[in-house]
């Protein structure tokens, strides 16, 4: 069985999709040639199957709710350094 990868989904959101146990990313992973943490890109296919580890209340919860994961996207996030060395004058404290 295949899947498409949807905008902002990573395999842990797919792990968790099709077999509802995070812990079966390792199975797809592996399946697919590709680490955990590899970007995926959308339209991409990917091999899935049902696992031995799966939560079928989980997956059931997803279908019923129509709910589709998608935790990977950092789109318009700006994120910047903190700390005393990344501080500005006028931005993060007033000298007066």
């Amino acid at each position: 069985m295949q899947s498409t990868v949807l905008h902002n989904q990573n395999l842990f959101d797919i792990s968790l999709q099709v077999n509802g146990n995070v812990l079966t990313v390792f199975e797809l992973a592996l399946l697919n040639g590709i680490s955990p943490t590899d970007n995926i890109n959308p339209a991409q296919k990917l091999e899935v199957v049902k696992s031995e580890l799966i939560v079928q209340e989980v997956v059931d919860y997803f279908i019923n709710k129509q709910h589709v994961i998608a935790t990977g996207g950092v789109d318009g996030l700006e994120v910047r350094p903190t700390g005393i060395g990344y501080m500005i004058i006028g931005n993060d404290f007033i000298v007066g």
